[in-house]
C-alpha cells in the first residue's frame, strides 16, 4: 500500500515538474519568436535605409554624369545662371542643369532638366522645375532624399588637375563660365548610421 502511495506520488511530481518544464519552454520560445520578430524588422529597416542611400548617391551621380551645356535665365532680369553653379553665398549645395529626362508620358517638355540640391534640417532635397527658364512664378518640385545627413561635400576636378569647392572657377571670363564643365566632380556624404560614403564621378566631355 505505502510501495503504490509513493509511487502515485512520484507521478504526481513527474508531472508537476513537466508542467513546468513545459512552461518554461513556452516562454522561452515565446521570447525567441519575439526577439526573432525585432530582428527581422531591424533587418528590413536598415535594407530600407541602405537601399535609400544607394538610390539618392545613384542619382546625384546621374545628374553629374548627364550634365549639360545649358544655361538658365535668371529668375528675375537678363542674366544667366551658369549650366553648373556652386556659389559660396547661397544656401544650395549645387545647381545643374542635366540632359536625357525621361519623358515616359510624353508631355511636351525638352529633356533638358534645372536640378538644385539642398541640405536642410539634417535631410538631403533635391529640386527640379518642369522648364529650363523657370520664373519667380514657377514652383520647384521637391523631393526629400535621406535623413540623417550630418554633411554634404562637393568639390570639382579642373582641367588643371585642381580640385576646387566653388564652379565656375574665379579665373575664367564670363562667357565661358556659363558653359564650363569640371572634369570629375567629388561627392562626400557624411550620414549618422553610414558614416562617410564618397564617390568621384567623371563628367564626360
Amino acid at each position: 500500500m505505502t510501495g503504490r502511495r509513493r509511487a502515485r506520488g512520484f507521478t504526481l511530481l513527474e508531472i508537476l515538474v513537466a508542467m513546468v518544464i513545459l512552461a518554461v519552454m513556452g516562454l522561452m520560445a515565446y521570447r525567441g519568436v519575439s526577439e526573432a520578430r525585432v530582428a527581422v524588422a531591424n533587418a528590413e529597416s536598415h535594407l530600407e535605409r541602405l537601399r535609400a542611400v544607394q538610390r539618392s548617391v545613384q542619382l546625384m551621380v546621374t545628374d553629374f554624369r548627364t550634365l549639360t551645356r545649358r544655361p538658365v535665365r535668371e529668375p528675375i532680369g537678363d542674366g544667366q545662371r551658369a549650366t553648373l553653379l556652386r556659389d559660396p553665398n547661397s544656401v544650395a549645395l549645387v545647381e545643374l542643369s542635366r540632359g536625357g529626362w525621361p519623358n515616359g508620358a510624353g508631355t511636351p517638355r525638352g529633356t533638358a532638366q534645372r536640378v538644385v540640391y539642398r541640405v536642410e534640417d539634417g535631410k538631403l532635397l533635391r529640386e527640379h522645375w518642369a522648364v529650363m527658364d523657370a520664373t519667380l512664378s514657377t514652383p520647384p518640385v521637391r523631393r526629400e532624399l535621406l535623413a540623417g545627413v550630418e554633411r554634404v561635400e562637393i568639390r570639382y576636378l579642373t582641367s588643371g588637375r585642381e580640385w576646387i569647392a566653388d564652379w565656375p572657377p574665379f579665373n575664367n571670363t564670363a562667357d565661358l563660365g556659363f558653359y564650363m564643365r569640371p572634369v570629375a566632380i567629388e561627392l562626400t556624404l557624411v550620414l549618422t548610421d553610414f558614416g562617410e560614403i564618397r564617390r568621384i564621378v567623371e563628367v564626360p566631355g
